[in-house]
């Protein structure tokens, strides 16, 4: 399709054939692979014990009150679950859904700034097709919709500034909409959306728009939906929401590190590049361009400092915290793929009209070679270590399709048929989904509780006893099992929100003091734990009976003798 036929299609058409291609990239096999541990079960365990107990507005785990979110999230996990079951793909329905509508949110906001369908699609297809955003689209976690309530906030603030029948009705979606990221996932909902505006007016030299009844009318809307909430938890929980919720949740991430070994400085730069793999290569003709744009010479030198200071009013806020995850930025992410996206636009362009970039056609023969390289350090990493856990067949698929598609890069590369060349992306991220679908068998013992816990539900006997279960685990075994559970982490620091209710034994002694609580104590837990078991017990009148393991988790039998 080239650029007029682009330009000639309907939205309708655009839009419908993202829909199909995202719905593919981002929810079709959701299923395969039962829920993951940590934080997949988190989430859908939390959800489940709100539908169980009728609590839909305050969340729960392990059967007492947490606020490391607020409600929202959990509450829209729990009406699916409540009405279609708890199968895999209803879990991640959620997260799946809203990353379609951000493909959808991305190409009409590209499109309202640079006002050309191809762009647009571009960047549609790009979001899609990133790594970070095909995994949050297939994981149970809050970020893929709050990323899509900030981005659709964003578009509402950037169309009520720029398009004038949008000003009214796009300040206070905006706000509406702010207000919702905020009972998704705390006050980042208001600081992302509002420093990106304000750095982009500051550019503008337009801070007098604040300052008008239709924002404080806004501004009112949104206390409007946001307050409610908070002030109902601390009415019902008093000083400790305000302790759990602000200190813990909000200030603690500022000054403590959940994750010490990516606190550094240049782990969310990496991200950035790392993210929107396989595109990450464009970021260098991309960020070179960028003289053009502020020499004026492009004519979007507005549009593309918009995304610059989304870009910023996002990175300014994470960076500094010492608690630092992938999913933190994740909500910058749709303004770095318009912006990769009005490179490539433009590169497709001029090879159309007879004037190849060069740079793009050096990006299409380094990828071509990386994927080489990729291809066969993945064949020589499967024959060397994980033949055991990854059946070869699916590397060997993947190995192929890299292969192909590193051919076909190289050739349309050098026939200058760049728009071709970059739909060829796609099918790394084909050959990526085909290759985990062949390998579900071999990796999910390994990054789900469901078949220990399953092994577990067959041989128990001993229904009123609590289980012990590794920190990593603790989770999963109770979603999967439905028992009240311990923890066992010796020399742990327990969980970064402290209010969790259940037993965290970090010593010896405190495990010693619970295996006395109870006739016969039953165990899932990693070899370390294992040991720790195997050691505190010794010289101790139990006796310690191995029932089997699976994906290096294993059950044990304690009792005394």
């Amino acid at each position: 399709m080239r650029l007029n036929n682009f330009e000639q299609s309907t939205h309708l058409k655009l839009i419908s054939i993202l829909i199909v291609l995202s719905y593919f990239l981002l929810m079709f096999g959701n299923g395969i692979i039962s829920l993951t541990h940590p934080d997949e079960v988190f989430y859908i365990q939390s959800s489940k014990e709100m539908v169980e107990q009728n609590s839909w507005f305050t969340p729960l785990i392990f059967d007492g009150v947490q606020f490391e979110k607020p409600f929202l999230a959990f509450a829209l996990f729990g009406i699916v679950l409540k009405w279609f079951g708890y199968h895999p793909s209803v879990a991640r329905f959620w997260p799946s859904f809203f990353g379609m509508l951000g493909v959808v949110m991305v190409y009409i906001l590209a499109y309202a700034m640079f006002q050309k369908k191809r762009l647009a699609f571009i960047a549609s297809i790009m979001l899609s097709s990133s790594f970070i955003y095909l995994a949050l689209s297939r994981a149970v976690l809050t970020d893929m919709i709050f990323s899509t309530w900030i981005l659709i906030t964003i578009m509402f603030f950037y169309l009520a500034y720029h398009k004038p029948d949008y000003k009214q009705k796009g300040v206070y979606l905006g706000f509406v909409f702010m207000a919702v990221a905020v009972l998704t996932k705390g006050l980042l909902g208001i600081t992302f959306p509002v420093m990106t505006m304000l750095l982009y007016l500051i550019y503008k030299k337009d801070l007098k728009c604040i300052f008008s009844a239709t924002v404080f009318k806004g501004l009112l809307l949104f206390l409007l939906l946001a307050l409610p909430w908070h002030i109902a938890m601390y009415r019902i929980h008093g000083p400790w929401f305000l302790q759990e919720y602000f200190g813990n949740v909000h200030w603690r991430r500022i000054f403590v590190s959940e994750h010490p070994k990516i606190d550094t400085w240049y782990f969310y730069l990496g991200l950035m590049f790392a993210g929107v793999l396989p595109w990450s290569l464009f970021w260098v003709p991309a960020l070179k361009r960028l003289g053009d744009h502020f020499k004026g010479r492009t004519g979007v030198k507005d549009q593309v400092v918009f995304l610059l200071c989304w870009i910023a009013g996002v990175y300014i806020f994470v960076q500094p915290a010492h608690s630092k995850l992938a999913s933190y930025i994740f909500p910058l992410f749709p303004a770095i793929v318009i912006f990769l996206a009005e490179y490539i636009h433009f590169a497709i362009d001029k090879s159309e009209q007879g004037e190849p970039v060069k740079s793009f056609k050096i990006c299409l023969y380094v990828m071509a070679v990386v994927l080489i390289g990729v291809s066969a350090g993945g064949l020589l990493v499967g024959y060397k270590f994980i033949d055991v856990v990854v059946n070869m067949s699916s590397i060997y698929v993947f190995a192929l399709v890299l292969l192909s598609i590193s051919v076909s890069l190289f050739l349309l590369a050098q026939q200058n048929k760049f728009q071709r060349a970059f739909f060829v992306f796609l099918g790394i991220n084909a050959g990526l989904l085909t290759m985990l679908f062949l390998a579900r068998p071999y990796i999910e013992p390994w990054v789900s509780c469901r078949q220990i816990s399953d092994k577990f539900n067959e041989i128990q006997l001993h229904k009123d006893s609590v289980v012990i279960a590794s920190k990593f685990y603790v989770r999963g075994i109770r979603y999967y099992t439905g028992r009240k559970m311990a923890v066992i982490d010796i020399n742990g620091k327990g969980f970064f929100s402290p209010h969790h209710t259940i037993p965290f034994l970090n010593t010896d002694q405190k495990v010693i003091d619970f295996l006395k609580s109870q006739k016969v104590t039953y165990a899932i837990v990693k070899e370390g734990n294992v040991e720790d078991l195997k050691r505190i017990a010794k010289g101790l009148s139990y006796v310690l009976e191995d029932l089997g393991g699976e994906g290096g988790k294993y059950i044990l039998k304690i009792k005394k003798l």
